[in-house]
């Protein structure tokens, strides 16, 4: 038997009869690094590695655990033996999601079945190589054929988001592509990154920066730039949790200093960040449009390395736990100044999920829904979503999350969907037998779908998209 069956992680009975049920639902990619321009100019792929290897930093860091050499990595290695010392490393991943993802994604996309270690590695090179041609894997096509109805891109405040436009103009493209406002480099700023935000913003906005509130008039501009160009979401990242306490003098001083090249302590960044988030956020309210926070990793942690092949390369770790009274304290601060949205929070650190959760129950009402976000980069393997699944509903509504997000560079990712659905199916499936759920097929078969699918769809507000 091949490691990929139907029953793949179905353990139970009624685990097998709903995943049948639900497995041709839609997805909505609230969240993923997709490039909108390797989307819209659709090309064929030159081979396998390309697709599947480049700037994907989880193969990347379990090829130098198993101590390749990274020019076979990320260095000038002949194409061919890059994706030899992956496939001769893959076998050993058990236990590591991606001796599932990439299984799975073999069997998806192109219907190989193989057994890990018995592969000819090249033959399956020329096979994949060969299907890669057709017009069906190009960009457009494997996105298709994922069934994918909406992908929103993670994109910086100064992009002109051409490619969107032409995307969502081209009526032959079967989905839509949605910008996603990611300004955490503007809002956690430093003395070496200032200067840069500061021409950057300039030339977007056509305009003069001289202080902060110049700056943040500029930052507002860009943020209704991009509603104006479908954009559904904001979305930032900080390793710890921006604090809210600065009068605008004090914010307007600090900014002055960094502004004159001088350093200013990290607690005063995240101060000033705070500052700033909040001023955006008040539009966020305004526009409608769902927050995304992904908070917690430490990056660049390998100096060396960080300068020889640069950021999101492989080399983050999941952060220290979050401080429960800081994320109070800014939902809170954000609530009172009429500037909380529906908002979606992704710990990087597995053990904030409870917290988190507990947290998010502080703050939702009938105007804004606040919720903890799905596993989450670190934690999106096959133990760590059933522990988050569990801590979700523990202390809040399960049938209300928003699902599962990409969070992906690769175009063949969409699999990770279908393993979270098959580890929620199974979970689900296993309490029913236990008989800890009684309820009707058709509701649980309902509940399944809206995690899956139409809690997105009625969170994000998309009008061109409906429920099933």
């Amino acid at each position: 038997m091949t490691l990929i069956n139907d029953n793949f992680l179905l353990n139970n009975k009624t685990a097998v009869k709903l995943y049948q049920q639900i497995k041709d639902t839609p997805i909505f990619d609230f969240h993923c690094h997709l490039d909108p321009q390797e989307i819209y100019e659709n090309k064929n792929y030159d081979n396998i590695t390309q697709l599947w290897l480049a700037g994907d930093h989880y193969k990347w860091r379990l090829m130098r655990a198993d101590g390749i050499e990274e020019d076979y990595i990320t260095g000038a290695a002949d194409d061919y033996d890059k994706f030899k010392a992956f496939m001769e490393m893959l076998p050993y991943s058990i236990m590591n999601p991606m001796y599932h993802w990439c299984t799975l994604e073999l069997k998806r996309y192109f219907n190989e079945d193989v057994q890990l270690d018995k592969v000819n590695i090249s033959k399956l090179y020329k096979s994949l190589n060969k299907t890669l041609k057709k017009s069906t894997h190009k960009p457009q096509g494997l996105i298709k054929q994922s069934n994918v109805t909406v992908v929103c891109t993670t994109d910086d405040p100064c992009d002109d988001l051409k490619y969107h436009q032409l995307l969502n103009a081209d009526r032959k493209v079967p989905f839509k592509v949605y910008p996603t406002f990611r300004p955490d480099s503007y809002v956690f700023l430093n003395a070496d990154s200032l200067g840069q935000k500061v021409s950057q913003l300039e030339t977007a906005t056509e305009t003069t920066i001289q202080d902060l509130s110049e700056y943040i008039t500029a930052l507002k501009a860009r943020i209704y730039y991009f509603d104006r160009h479908g954009a559904l979401s904001s979305d930032q990242s900080f390793e710890h949790t921006p604090t809210v306490h600065l009068s605008t003098e004090e914010a307007t001083a600090l900014f002055k200093t960094l502004q004159a090249n001088e350093s200013v302590s990290e607690a005063d960044q995240y101060a000033l960040a705070g500052y700033i988030l909040t001023e955006l956020s008040k539009v966020y309210k305004e526009l409608g449009w769902v927050i995304q926070f992904h908070l917690g990793p430490t990056r660049n942690n390998n100096t060396s390395m960080y300068q020889q092949v640069g950021a999101d390369s492989g080399f983050d770790s999941v952060g220290e736990q979050l401080s429960a009274k800081a994320l109070n304290s800014l939902l809170d601060h954000l609530e009172q100044h009429n500037a909380l949205s529906d908002t979606i929070i992704y710990p990087n650190n597995g053990n904030d999920h409870l917290m988190v959760q507990a947290t998010a129950g502080n703050f939702s009402n009938s105007e804004h829904r606040v919720q903890l976000g799905a596993a989450w980069w670190f934690n999106d393997t096959k133990e760590g979503m059933e522990q988050h699944l569990i801590d979700y509903a523990n202390v809040g509504l399960l049938p209300n999350f928003v699902g599962m997000l990409t969070d992906s560079r690769s175009m063949t990712s969409y699999t990770r969907h279908e393993y979270f659905r098959r580890i929620l199916c199974n979970l689900i499936g296993e309490r029913i037998e236990k008989g800890e759920i009684a309820l009707t097929n058709t509701t649980i078969v309902q509940i399944l779908k809206d995690i899956c699918y139409n809690n997105a769809v009625r969170l994000f507000k998309v009008k061109e998209v409906k429920e099933v």
